[in-house]
């Protein structure tokens, strides 16, 4: 971990230092000025509306284009763990259902580190084997395929689960090879992956420098929150693919372009790139819009905040991709906060089915996977209390099952609003009757086309990040502007968290690992096999554990055991006061 450079992705935001201590409108400022990034670019690396990547997203969409012409010969796959694999599985969905409506084969299948039950919950390592990668990719590629499209998604250039799908097709002449991450190359991770003979560095070196990987890297920044890529690494995700595959969608005549746009043309690659430019421009747009209405994104921050201070839970409800961004949403805030599952849950009407957009159900795999609207009534609803929060979800309207579960919600002692995203004000008979608020963000525009709605996605996913994560900082998961309160889940978390206690505490590399281990086993002494864990079997101990990193701190400090660690932050659940407190005591003892 030394060797290698600190990724941008993996830096903190000077913008969002004070984060923690910060009131819901200073919030919502901050994340609007960590957001302005993704446009704007950092330092001297380009930015998502620069020539080059402009000029590379228009190449990719004629290249996509000729494998959605080879119909059933094609297949195009959108891959990538955590964040990253749901948004490939939702835009997938839609992708695939826009070349159904056009008579086109549906030649988009996502790979999705850890199956579908990872769309609701983490999958413990499941991004962190190559092996498995490789054999998930396998499975899923037809054997009569002659052209093959290969979108591999991680963030921070650091997936394993990526490595080791690129590696796969490293030699297969049908593939073209797509990387698509927010670090400099030079910033990939060179750690060695454990059980396997290379670093992910070393897969993306050897195929850029022969030539066969296209790599997409804007970028953004520092994330709002230090490593939180679900906020502007899903956001750029998410834009940068749109854009790619609209374009090549128009191209074979699958998609209609939106009044007053002209169709980019497969013979005049300028014409492609000026498209993908436009889009990209109606992204930054839908941005900018979104964050004038900074006093609807502090009453979101407020109201999550609240729930959660006074030990409520909140709820998110919603149908078609409203839903499913809420049950994105909902899904990483136990990785990323080291929050319960059932401290912020997505409901989606039509559950299982409607996510995949095919005949599967996977309810009965356990109560966090159960995501329908049936579930909440049948399960939620009886007990719902006061704090808790019900909010419906929308895009243009809301649907009548979610007013009538509102409904029910408010008849609880239980606080219930609404947010919608539309293009227009909402009309007095569009309004929700009974809840306690109801929020209209006003976009100019719901979508590329008539139908398409992934103008009003984004909006709608900043407007539940900021929520979900002003919420979780008010109740002490963030040290100034890192979660210090993560789940152990993963490889890269593993290192996150070295890191972090390193950077908080001044401590040396080993003392930070030692102090990770002793907090995951909740012991001082450790045995020898402990004390040299790797990190699988720390991420096997530690993944049900709670408050990991926070505890770690204190012991990285020294003059401090465990259980006195434990007890201090159960007094206090602000690390960031609890540290400064040990601090000032170990001064006074020193003096």
């Amino acid at each position: 971990m030394t060797s290698e450079k600190i990724p941008i992705t993996e830096q903190a935001n000077e913008l969002t230092r004070d984060l923690d201590i910060s009131e819901s409108l200073e919030m919502a400022r901050l994340f609007r000025q960590a957001d302005a990034q993704l446009f704007a670019g950092y330092g001297g690396c380009h930015a998502l509306a620069d020539p080059e990547n402009v000029a590379a997203c228009a190449r990719l969409a004629i290249d996509a284009a000729k494998t959605i012409q080879a119909k059933d010969k094609g297949v195009i796959f959108l891959s990538g763990a955590g964040t990253s694999g749901r948004f490939a599985q939702m835009l997938a969905r839609q992708f695939n259902r826009l070349l159904k409506t056009a008579h086109f084969d549906p030649v988009f299948k996502p790979l999705v580190a850890g199956g579908n039950l990872a769309l609701v919950k983490a999958q413990e390592g499941a991004e962190d084997d190559p092996g498995q990668a490789a054999r998930d990719l396998d499975l899923r590629l037809p054997q009569d395929t002659e052209s093959i499209f290969y979108v591999g998604i991680t963030c921070g250039l650091a997936a394993p689960y990526t490595a080791g799908q690129l590696h796969r097709l490293e030699n297969d002449k049908r593939a073209v090879r797509v990387l698509l991450g927010f670090n400099p190359i030079d910033r990939a991770r060179n750690v060695r992956i454990e059980g396997w003979d290379r670093t992910f560095a070393d897969v993306v070196r050897q195929q850029v420098a022969d030539g066969s990987l296209t790599v997409l890297n804007p970028v953004y920044g520092p994330e709002a929150v230090l490593g939180s890529t679900r906020m502007k690494g899903g956001s750029a995700t998410k834009i940068v693919l749109d854009a790619i595959f609209f374009t090549a969608l128009e191209l074979v005549g699958a998609s209609e372009p939106e009044k007053g746009s002209k169709r980019a043309e497969s013979g005049d690659p300028r014409s492609v790139e000026r498209r993908v430019l436009q889009l990209l421009r109606r992204y930054r747009e839908t941005v900018a819009h979104v964050y004038e209405q900074i006093d609807v994104i502090e009453s979101l921050i407020r109201e999550g905040g609240s729930a959660l201070r006074k030990g409520g839970k909140i709820s998110y409800l919603g149908r078609e991709t409203a839903g499913i961004v809420g049950l994105i949403d909902a899904s990483e805030c136990v990785p990323t906060f080291g929050a319960n599952h059932e401290d912020v849950r997505g409901h989606l009407r039509g559950g299982w089915k409607e996510l995949l957009d095919e005949d599967s159900d996977y309810s009965s795999s356990g109560p966090e996977f159960q995501i329908d609207f049936e579930s909440f009534e049948k399960n939620k609803l009886p007990d719902l209390a006061k704090g808790d929060l019900v909010m419906g979800i929308a895009i243009g309207e809301v649907g009548a099952n979610t007013r009538l579960l509102l409904e029910h919600a408010g008849k609880t002692r239980a606080t219930t609003g609404v947010l919608l995203i539309a293009a227009v004000p909402p009309a007095k008979s569009d309004l929700v009757e009974g809840v306690d608020f109801m929020h209209t963000v006003i976009v100019p525009s719901l979508g590329f086309a008539p139908g398409v709605l992934n103008l009003a996605e984004l909006a709608l996913k900043l407007c539940l990040n900021a929520l979900s994560t002003g919420a979780h900082v008010q109740i002490g998961k963030v040290y100034e502007n890192r979660m210090i309160d993560l789940r152990i889940s993963n490889n890269k978390l593993y290192f996150r968290a070295i890191r972090t206690i390193c950077l908080l505490t001044g401590a040396k590399e080993e003392t930070a690992r030692l102090a990770l281990h002793r907090a995951v086993y909740k012991r001082d002494a450790l045995s020898p096999e402990e004390t040299d864990a790797p990190p699988s079997a720390i991420i096997q101990a530690g993944t049900t554990a709670s408050r990991v990193v926070p505890i770690a701190l204190l012991l990285a400090m020294g003059g401090i055991t465990y259980d006195q660690a434990a007890e201090q932050l159960a007094r206090d659940p602000v690390p960031r006061r609890v540290i400064k407190q040990t601090l000032e005591k170990a001064v006074e003892a020193a003096e």
